[in-house]
């Protein structure tokens, strides 16, 4: 059981302990998974919607009032929420959850509702949205696809030139073979596969690697992951598609593709990778090299 009360208001902390914490109002414990749904407040009054609720910090037993936000929520561990400051009644619930699905409730609302992007609560509430999601991501990835193993990018496997590139790859394959033998990555199948491409064996003969690739091929998980239909010929961008269409074909929303970075002092990479209908949208770039902006960049 948990000490974690339905209505309390918590400081709540990422997972990664670099996100910025945020005060959240909890709204339902889901025994079975230790896990939350939280609902966002901000103490930003002056930029409440007809989408917000006011709690004044008489009934929330604080020395300020706050915004509860019923557009903007998400799922969290028990483990994130550092410590209640406050709590709400039943009441209190009910007009949130009912604010949120639309439904007529009997407080008054924080303010208009937001019509188009020139109202600057616009920006704020993708601000908010932004927020939440970085506290929430860890616990909804869980959720929406269970424990999942990372796997190789495709990518990754382009035979390497400078000398920068070829430290980089002999780096990635032995992190790789470490987190396969700790259960923390696997080798798809299909890897063994592009051993039949001829043009590929030889530009890693001719930088040296052939030796580290084969690692790689003995390692491969052939258990469930047909071949492809034409392995020789098929290119690494083919391959990538085949991994992401399997991905969603069993039902998870996304992956890891572990990559190698080509800054031999960072390390290996891990790039979300989200799934739509067999389609790839993922976050880009992750280097110490790259700016934040560049990192932020969504690719379709």
């Amino acid at each position: 059981m948990t000490d974690i009360e339905i209505g309390g208001i918590y400081r709540a902390v990422a997972m990664d302990r670099d996100t910025p914490s945020a005060l959240v109002l909890v709204t339902h414990f889901e025994e079975g998974t230790q896990s939350l749904a939280v609902t966002l407040l901000s103490p930003d009054i002056e930029l409440g919607s007809s989408t917000d609720l006011v709690l004044s910090g008489e009934e929330i037993g604080r020395g300020y009032d706050l915004l509860a936000e019923s557009d903007v929520f998400g799922y969290a561990w028990v483990v994130q929420l550092d410590r209640r400051v406050g709590r709400v009644d039943s009441q209190v619930l009910e007009a949130v959850s009912a604010l949120r699905e639309g439904g007529a409730i009997d407080r008054t609302i924080a303010g208009p509702p937001v019509v188009d992007r020139s109202d600057p609560r616009w920006g704020f509430k993708l601000q908010e949205l932004k927020r939440l999601q970085a506290l929430t991501a860890d616990c909804t990835r869980e959720l929406i696809d269970g424990e999942r193993v990372a796997s190789i990018d495709p990518n990754a496997l382009r035979a390497p030139s400078s000398e920068a590139e070829i430290a980089a790859f002999e780096v990635f394959v032995i992190e790789v073979i470490e987190a396969v033998k700790r259960g923390d990555a696997r080798v798809p199948g299909w890897l063994v596969d592009i051993a039949l491409d001829d043009e590929l064996v030889a530009a890693y003969r001719e930088v040296g690697l052939y030796n580290s690739l084969r690692l790689l091929w003995k390692l491969a998980d052939t258990t469930d992951v047909p071949p492809l239909a034409e392995p020789a010929n098929s290119t690494l961008e083919q391959c990538q598609s085949f991994q992401v269409e399997l991905t969603a074909a069993s039902g998870h929303s996304s992956l890891l593709l572990l990559g190698r970075s080509t800054d031999i002092q960072g390390p290996i990479e891990a790039r979300p990778v989200r799934t739509r209908d067999g389609r790839l949208l993922q976050l880009s770039l992750v280097s110490a090299a790259v700016s934040a902006t560049e990192f932020r960049e969504v690719f379709a």
